[in-house]
């Protein structure tokens, strides 16, 4: 009965991390950037609006790759968001206050994905944003998507402002049919 007992207990040991390994197979990143102007003149403590051209996602290649497709994926979140200053080279982000970025995409609604608030003068080129838990599988399955970064300024910029947007998305999905 003893080895019944502790075969039992190295079966389910077994079976929980080989079930957890598969699991993480499943899942992979996937990164996308788009380039946007916040242009020279803006000062002002009430939001407006920036939007980013279409972000074309390559989403079934992306999927491909990784030995799935769209209808086998379960869960898109996003992982991480950040804004880069590509020129001028001094520039800094601390004409910000607040920012918050919105995706979108044809038939969906559009959703607040990321978020700063409160920046501080001290920021330097690069802005990581706080990112939302909002599942985002109906967005990224499409072939295009639209982000809207809705700016809140404390200083005057005296030159366009141009950044990078970097997005990478945690997908889930069945690989091989597991």
């Amino acid at each position: 009965m003893k080895n019944y007992l502790i075969a039992s207990i190295a079966l389910a040991t077994t079976l929980f991390c080989s079930c957890e390994k598969l699991s993480k197979l499943t899942q992979f990143d996937m990164k996308h950037s788009c380039e946007s102007t916040i242009e020279a003149g803006v000062a002002t403590s009430l939001p407006f609006d920036v939007i980013t051209p279409e972000v074309t996602t390559q989403s079934e290649s992306e999927f491909k790759g990784h030995n799935t497709s769209a209808n086998l994926v379960q869960s898109v979140k996003l992982k991480q968001m950040k804004l880069k200053i590509t020129s001028p080279g001094n520039r800094t982000f601390d004409f910000l206050n607040d920012i918050e970025l919105y995706l979108s995409a044809d038939g969906e609604e559009e959703i607040l994905v990321a978020w700063k608030h409160n920046i501080s003068d001290a920021v330097g080129t690069e802005l990581l944003l706080d990112a939302g838990t909002e599942e985002l599988k109906s967005y990224l399955v499409k072939d295009k998507y639209k982000l809207r970064l809705k700016i809140t300024t404390d200083k005057t910029i005296n030159e366009d402002v141009h950044v990078t947007v970097s997005s990478v998305f945690r997908v889930d999905a069945n690989v091989l049919g597991l």
